[in-house]
Formats: C-alpha cells, sequence, structure tokens
C-alpha cells in the first residue's frame, strides 16, 4: 500500500522515482500506435503532469475547502459531466487528502495504475508496490457519481484493515465508507452498501446480490404497503440491501478470477446430520473404493480431472451387494457414489485438500491461499465421500436455493477493474472471460531481487535436508529466510526438521494462522524464519529488520512449484519488495504431485528414477517441472473456459423459460 501495508505502524517514507513511466514523447506516441494494453499505459502516463498540476494547485488550501472542492467536483459527476474530465483534479484531491491523512505522497506509478483501473482495466502492480493506495482514486472517482464502488479483497480481515486505513482519506474528502463483514445483521448491509464506498470479500457481495434475488423470488418486494414510503412505519418498501451492480475494483484479481473462478456462490437450505441407514450408501462406496485397484478397476482421467471406471470396476460394482432398502439408489447413481469414493481417496490429500478439525469436521483448505474454508462443501456427494474416507460424521446433502459463480458475477457489474501482483500469465484468459486488457505498471523502484534456478533432488527427503541445510546457511550470514510450502504436511515436516536442529521458526497453514498479519510482517526480521502454506493474498508488506538488508535481504525458498506459475510467483515476490535486496530460489524433487500433469505413466518413471538415487544431474530435469505445469494451468483453462459456456447455456435457457438464472 503505497509505503506502508499495516495500518497501526509508522509509515515507511519511500520517494517516487521519477522517468519509471518513461518519457513524454515516447508515450505520446505509444498512446496512439500501440498495443491496446500499452495505449493504456502510455495514456495514464501522460495524465500524471496534469494530476500533479492540480495536487500543486490545492496543496494549500484548508480541509474545509478541500471537502468544497471534492462536492463541487460531485456536483459535476451527478450533473452528468464526464467523469474521464474530471479525473486529472479528482485525483489531485485524493494526493492531498492522502499526503494529509497517511504522511506519504502517491508514487508515479500508482496514480497510473489508478487511471488504468478508472478505465476499466485490470493493472499487475509488483507485491508491496501498494495496490490500496493504487485503488483509492478510481473508487473515489466512480463514487462521485453516486451509484456506490464496492472494493473487493480477499478476506474480511483484509477489508476491514483497507477501509479503516484509507477511510479518513475518502472522509477528508467528503466521502462515506461501508464495510461489510460475515454475520453482519441486515440493517448493517443496507448502511454499508448505502456508503459511496464498500469495502468487502466477493463472497459477501456476491451472497447479497443472491439473496436479493431469492426475496424478490419469494415476493417480499410486494410485501410492504405503498403508503409506507410516506409513513416510513412499515419498513423499507424495497427488501433489497444491495444497488445496482455499477462498478468494482477487485483486489487480488487473478485469485478470484482464476482460482475462484470455477466456485459457485451457493445458498443452500440447511444441512443435518445423516441418519444410520441414510449413510449405508456412502460407507459402502468407501469400502469398495478402498478394495479398487488403479488401471485395472478404474482410471484417472487427467484431462476431465476426474476418475472413471473401467468394464471390470463396474461388474464389481454390480455384484458387490449393493445396499437395498429405503435409501438404496440406482446403479448408474451407485456408480457415481463410487466414483465419488476413488475421487474422494486417489485425488483429494488430508492436510492439502481439506483438513480433519479439532471437532471432526472436514474443512476444506484454499489451495490458491493455504487458508482454511469452514463455510465451504463440496457438492454432488464428494463432501460425504471423504467423509466416509476420514470415517467422521456424515452430513446430508443439501439442496440449492440460489446459486452463481464468481466469474459470472462480476461480469453483471457495469464497470469492472481489478489489480493484482501476477495477472499476466492469464492475459488472454482475462480478455476472452471479462473483456478486459491486462497493463502492467512498472515498481517505484527498480527490482533487485535475485532469483536463484531451481535445484531438483531425488526424493522429497533430500530437498528438506537440503531446505534446512540453506536456511541455515542464510541464518550464518544474518539474513532472514522465508520458507513456502504447498501443502500442511510439508510445512509440519519443515517444521519437524528445523526443530530437530535447533532452528527457532514461526510456522503458518491452515491450522495454524493466528496473529497471520504480525507474523508475516515480522518474517523480514534478523534471523527469523517463517514456514508458511501459499502466500496468496496475505495483504501484508514484510519490511526488512535493522542491517537485513545490508547482508542481501529476505531469502525465499519455495518447496514445490504449483499447479499455477501465479502462485508461485507470488511467493517469489515476497523478496525484493519496494527496491529492497532479496532472493529467491524452488527446491523441486522427482516425488512432487506436480509431475502428475506430465501423465500416470512418466510421473511413475520419474518417481521410481528418484528412489534408485545415484551421482545423477539431477537439475537437468527441471525443465520438466515448468512443462507440466503448463500442462495442468491448460487443463484448468479449459475446465473454466467450458463451466463458462455451460452456465451461459443455462441461463439463456431460463431466461426463455421466464425463470431466474440464479434462483433454483
Amino acid at each position: 500500500m503505497g509505503a506502508v501495508e499495516l495500518p497501526h505502524e509508522a509509515p515507511r517514507k519511500i520517494e517516487n522515482t521519477p522517468g519509471r513511466l518513461g518519457s513524454w514523447s515516447v508515450n505520446s506516441a505509444v498512446s496512439r500506435v500501440g498495443t491496446p494494453w500499452t495505449r493504456r499505459l502510455a495514456k495514464a502516463a501522460l495524465v500524471i503532469p496534469k494530476i500533479r498540476y492540480y495536487e500543486k494547485l490545492h496543496a494549500d488550501v484548508s480541509d474545509e475547502k478541500l471537502i468544497e472542492l471534492s462536492m463541487e467536483l460531485r456536483g459535476k459527476a451527478r450533473g452528468k459531466w464526464d467523469l474521464d474530465k474530471l479525473l486529472p483534479e479528482a485525483f489531485g484531491l485524493v494526493s492531498i487528502a492522502i499526503q494529509r491523512t497517511l504522511n506519504i505522497r502517491p508514487f508515479d506509478v500508482q496514480l497510473a495504475a489508478g487511471t488504468v483501473m478508472h478505465f476499466g482495466g485490470l493493472v499487475e502492480l509488483s507485491t508491496g508496490e501498494g495496490k490500496t493506495v493504487s485503488a483509492s482514486a478510481p473508487a473515489y472517482l466512480n463514487a462521485l457519481s453516486g451509484k456506490g464502488v464496492h472494493v473487493t479483497t480477499v478476506n474480511d480481515y483484509l477489508a476491514k484493515r483497507d477501509a479503516e486505513w484509507i477511510g479518513p482519506v475518502y472522509q477528508k474528502l467528503g466521502m462515506s465508507v461501508g464495510v461489510l463483514q460475515q454475520k453482519m445483521d441486515e440493517s448493517a448491509r443496507v448502511t454499508a452498501y448505502k456508503a459511496d464506498i464498500t469495502y468487502g470479500t466477493a463472497a459477501e457481495f456476491g451472497f447479497d446480490f443472491l439473496r436479493d434475488r431469492l426475496k424478490l423470488r419469494g415476493g417480499q418486494a410486494n410485501a410492504a404497503p405503498f403508503w409506507a414510503a410516506w409513513t416510513g412505519g412499515a419498513g423499507r418498501l424495497d427488501p433489497r440491501v444491495q444497488r445496482p451492480l455499477h462498478y468494482a475494483i477487485v483486489d487480488e484479481a487473478d485469485s478470484i478470477f482464476v482460482d475462484e473462478a470455477k466456485t459457485p456462490l451457493i445458498i443452500a437450505n440447511p444441512t443435518r446430520a445423516a441418519e444410520p441407514d441414510e449413510q449405508v450408501v456412502f460407507k459402502w462406496a468407501d469400502k469398495l473404493a478402498r478394495e479398487m485397484r488403479r488401471d485395472e478397476h478404474f482410471v484417472m482421467n487427467a484431462k476431465k480431472d476426474k476418475v472413471e471406471l473401467t468394464d471390470a470396476g463396474k461388474h464389481l460394482v454390480r455384484y458387490s451387494n449393493p445396499p437395498t432398502g429405503k435409501h438404496a439408489k440406482a446403479m448408474d447413481k451407485l456408480l457415481e457414489a463410487v466414483e465419488r469414493g476413488l475421487q474422494a481417496h486417489h485425488r483429494f490429500m488430508r492436510d492439502h485438500h481439506y483438513m480433519v478439525n479439532a471437532e471432526k469436521k472436514i474443512v476444506i483448505i484454499d489451495e490458491g491461499t493455504g487458508r482454511p474454508m469452514p463455510d465451504r462443501h463440496w457438492r454432488d456427494g464428494l463432501h460425504q465421500a471423504v467423509e466416509a474416507k476420514e470415517q467422521v460424521q456424515i452430513n446430508m446433502p443439501s439442496s440449492h436455493a440460489a446459486q452463481i459463480t464468481f466469474q459470472n458475477f462480476y461480469r453483471l457489474y457495469t464497470k469492472l477493474a481489478g489489480m493484482s501482483g501476477t495477472l499476466l500469465p492469464n492475459f488472454w484468459e482475462m480478455r476472452k472471460v471479462y473483456r478486459r486488457w491486462t497493463t502492467k505498471v512498472p515498481t517505484n523502484k527498480p527490482n533487485r531481487r535475485d532469483n536463484m534456478p531451481d535445484l531438483v533432488f531425488p526424493t522429497e527427503e533430500a530437498r528438506f535436508d537440503a531446505v534446512v541445510a540453506k536456511t541455515q546457511e542464510m541464518l550464518a550470514v544474518g539474513r532472514p529466510v522465508l520458507i513456502g510450502t504447498r501443502t500442511v504436511e510439508a510445512s509440519k515436516k519443515i517444521s519437524a526438521k528445523l526443530t530437530a536442529v535447533g532452528v527457532t521458526h514461526q510456522v503458518l497453514n491452515a491450522e495454524q494462522n493466528e496473529n497471520e498479519a504480525e507474523v508475516v510482517a515480522a518474517a523480514g526480521q534478523p534471523g527469523r524464519v517463517t514456514v508458511a502454506t501459499n502466500m496468496a493474498g496475505r495483504g501484508t508488506d514484510i519490511k526488512l529488520g535493522p542491517g537485513v538488508a545490508e547482508k542481501g535481504g529476505l531469502h525465499v525458498i519455495g518447496t514445490e512449484r504449483h499447479e499455477a506459475e501465479r502462485i508461485d510467483r507470488q511467493l517469489i515476490g515476497r523478496a525484493g519488495r519496494q527496491g529492497d535486496p532479496g532472493s529467491a530460489q524452488f527446491m523441486l524433487s522427482l516425488e512432487d504431485q506436480l509431475l502428475e500433469g506430465l501423465g500416470v505413466a512418466k510421473q511413475r518413471e520419474l518417481l521410481q528414477l528418484g528412489k534408485a538415487g545415484g551421482n545423477r544431474d539431477w537439475n537437468a530435469y527441471a525443465p520438466l517441472f515448468r512443462q507440466a505445469q503448463k500442462r495442468v494451468e491448460a487443463r484448468h483453462y479449459r475446465q473454466r473456459l467450458d463451466l463458462m459456456n455451460y452456465d451461459k447455456q443455462r441461463q439463456e435457457m431460463l431466461q426463455d423459460l421466464g425463470a431466474d438464472p440464479y434462483v433454483d
């Protein structure tokens, strides 16, 4: 966030670096003849001198005069003036308000990023470059029209923190700020949405949209008599809490638009514990799944990311004493139940995809962020299959009342913008799905991070030993270390090895995520070692402690490459922030799950090779990891496009029937 990320600390003063956006003459030429995405940045760069002019013009006005100027702009915006024409003065006022409130001056690159977002673009702004400050100016400008602006973050904590930190800036300009949190009552939600700018999570905005649709479907819109508007005694005439979807700025846009794109937001009817006779099919399917052999009774279809029974498997199901009675199912449903059981055993790993909490409940782990998602459930009997696998209480699948995917929800906004540190790998997907160009905005200071080549080890054990050795090496020269793992299980193994050699460290994973912001913020202090699952959306700046920069800065170790290159880049981006020195390296092993992307046969071959050991040049296998990653990314991309097309057809069909496409 500009010069600071944690609201309770004194801002870290970093000066603006002039010239990072290029010369006026080059930008003038590129703005006319460049590609669509380079034209956007060039046009933004040309606006910066105008913004700085207004910033200087109004720099010495009183706080009262500042609000007066802001209200003049609001009057013009509501008087149908073009917001594009108001941009330089509006951004100039925001810059003054930020300086007076937070004691920092927005960088040229932050104002350029804000300009691109005002025009409905997506920006890649490197980790630590100040996304909250970058979003404040376009949020203010678009809020002037009085239609409401939604700023989306990835969790409740960040929504509240960002609103509290940047809120005084808006208030200095006479604008109101609202915050959405889970389990807020309806009156508080109405107040939050009436604010000029509302902060909240993608899920909260989406669920409120669905709840409003359900109210209209249930006829609540007509519940109040016509005279209620004058008397005020019968409550609100309109039961909806949300105004029409006008303008959204999505922080960590890749997390929402890519990682979560397929996630359906579902308002489900209440669930309950299954009775013993209702559990029969799930337990029978689980027992059978344990007996089946891969490639004989079932195959793993990597392209479709599913498990399929072979003829031998179907024969085994048919003649394995299928359950009978009141809750028995037809044969096709029994086959599906067994496939779900196989998926639970062979596709879903404990402490990676889910964990079993203290109450003996299955809690899904968000693979993009490593956080527990206690309110989420898998659909179509998959959650029950995992419950049967772990031998915990099985709950009945719930029926759905309304649903929408993040992908479809965000396409409902009149104007959409977003920002992230790692959007470029999904450049064409953003264009195809959301009709948005992605623009890379340079950093305020040149990047000084040393990205070291990947190291490959034959086994997981050898890799973890090397991670511990490298950590000790860095500690010896006074450099802090951040170790990124893909799973909870891996974080536990590394923690045990570090403890065995006497290295003091902190662990952040789905099981241990208390004081997350404080742990991450302290990761740059001398002698500090932090082990964390995926660092996506942690939203906290890692500041280097005294003397650390002179010794080389923070060193980041990735213990496994992820299914998406973006998540790797998010981890690497923790080192060398805001012009600091730093370094990063991945340490991989031939036992890594990612190699499944090369096919089952190739994965087995590499696994056996690693177990055999020997004095091979293991680093020669490094290109295979990127190859596997590209294949997995391509598969997920196809799945997201398939889902988009399926949802589009479903909605068109329901609309043709005169039904609400979002309410079941």
